[in-house]
């Protein structure tokens, strides 16, 4: 260690806002933003969608590939058990749960899990086949522990009606919906969350897993009263309780199909141009951390749908203010500090989920100070660790948590301070924000400077 850096001195260090010509490194944030989105089938001939055809490995891997451009860190993983309807599963089936989820995690990305057995051409289950199917799951997931962890970044309950979307079932009973969410969020450790598909469903979530399971809406159009919505606007009760509980889970939606017909009325024509300014409204109010790039986005290349609109509509900070978004200031200027814009589809991108910005950076002889502001739509949530990160004078490193880290803290638009004393004979070089400690999922800041093996490290003036 240099004398500058010698217990009682000052270290000069700093971490410089982010401006949009650096920002493209924060899409590579884990546990949030866009995400894709793919299917598997498993049996005998496993497939991806059911009765599909098409190889859900080589799907998984082709879909990987189109996105990448966007950067998703996110895939949600739809998992048909129908081929299982009528008897258990079998080694087979947990073979190539495994092969999937080893894929995904050889890409780096994470997956949020859905399982489900109905479609429009597969019938539901009773939820005796249902339960007998979490059970094996269950034992399953407890045998490749760090396999889930390192891959499973939210569960999806799933498994209700079409597609797992809570709907159109004859076979189940409603009155084991509860039942069914329970059992879900027990296939996973206490950190992981769940989401569910309304809020009807929500109020059957058993009270002890209620703090961990938020909402997925799959039908985002702007206006926050549809009849399909997650909670209906127009409803004042419901839908305050279901923003204000949203707020400390993790939650995601996607869109309509460009090519459906709005509310599947041929008469209301296609859902392929939506205001991109009313879904960017409804994204912050339900705190999205995910947002689905499959629907209403390159469905079908040569087709322009409501996304790709967005890739070309500008919007300036201040309309940001006047959407009740909590955006970054830094994003909507240039190296020069001239005020620049971003397109609906670039706010949507980088807002989603948590985006974190160190300020206010100050050491002393003793302390180490600095402000951390969410500029993003949701809290950190799955970020349960957090740490300086300090140096010794022969280059070996040491974290020390922040005790008072609260990750609930970090709401949108909210700032919130941090401390840790120097120790003797350390100096402070960086940040590490982790899902805990030892996973190597790792997130960088809003800010300018090396980020390496998960640490951000502060520029040193």
């Amino acid at each position: 260690m240099t004398e500058e850096y010698a217990y009682g001195s000052v270290p000069d260090i700093d971490m410089p806002a982010m401006t949009k010509k650096d920002a493209a490194a924060l899409l590579k944030n884990p546990n949030r933003g866009f995400r894709g989105e793919t299917y598997i089938t498993l049996g005998e001939k496993p497939c991806a969608y059911p009765k599909g055809g098409e190889d859900p490995y080589e799907r998984a891997e082709r879909l990987i590939k189109k996105y990448e451009p966007d950067s998703p860190t996110v895939f949600q993983a739809y998992v048909y058990l129908c081929s299982y309807a009528g008897r258990q599963l079998d080694e087979l089936a947990f073979s190539q749960l495994e092969k999937f989820f080893e894929l995904f995690k050889s890409a780096g990305i994470r997956l949020l899990l859905r399982f489900a057995y109905s479609t429009e051409s597969e019938p539901d289950v009773p939820y005796e086949t249902v339960k007998v199917h979490l059970q094996q799951l269950k034992k399953w997931f407890d045998d490749h522990e760090n396999l889930i962890s390192d891959v499973i970044y939210c569960m999806q309950t799933g498994i209700i009606g079409y597609w797992g979307e809570g709907h159109s079932y004859k076979k189940f009973r409603p009155r084991h919906t509860g039942d069914v969410i329970g059992e879900v969020c027990r296939l996973v450790p206490d950190e992981i969350y769940s989401q569910v598909r309304n809020y009807k469903m929500f109020k059957k979530t058993p009270p002890e897993y209620r703090a961990r399971v938020g909402l997925h809406d799959d039908y985002i159009t702007g206006d926050a009263s549809h009849k399909w919505a997650y909670a209906r606007a127009n409803r004042k009760r419901a839908y305050q309780a279901a923003l204000s509980h949203a707020a400390f889970t993790v939650n995601d939606g996607e869109m309509p199909w460009g090519r459906a017909y709005t509310d599947d009325k041929v008469s209301k024509g296609h859902c392929d141009n939506l205001d991109g300014r009313a879904v960017l409204a409804q994204a912050a109010a339900y705190r999205f951390t995910t947002f689905s790039l499959e629907h209403n986005y390159r469905e079908d290349e040569g087709r322009l749908y409501s996304m790709m609109r967005w890739r070309d509509e500008p919007l300036c900070f201040d309309e940001c203010k006047r959407l009740g978004i909590h955006a970054n200031p830094n994003l909507f200027f240039d190296e020069s500090g001239k005020p620049t814009e971003m397109s609906v589809f670039e706010t949507l991108q980088y807002h989603l989920g948590y985006q974190l910005a160190v300020s206010g950076l100050c050491a002393t002889a003793h302390e180490l100070f600095f402000g951390v502001t969410n500029y993003g739509f949701a809290a950190p949530l799955t970020f349960n660790y957090f740490a300086c990160v300090f140096r010794d004078e022969n280059g070996n490193e040491k974290e020390i948590p922040f005790e008072k880290y609260n990750k609930n803290a970090l709401l949108s638009g909210t700032t919130v301070t941090f401390r840790t004393d120097i120790p003797h004979g350390l100096a402070p070089v960086g940040l590490k924000l982790e899902t805990h400690r030892g996973s190597g999922i790792c997130a960088r800041f809003a800010n300018k400077g090396l980020f390496e093996n998960g640490v951000h490290y502060f520029t040193q003036l």
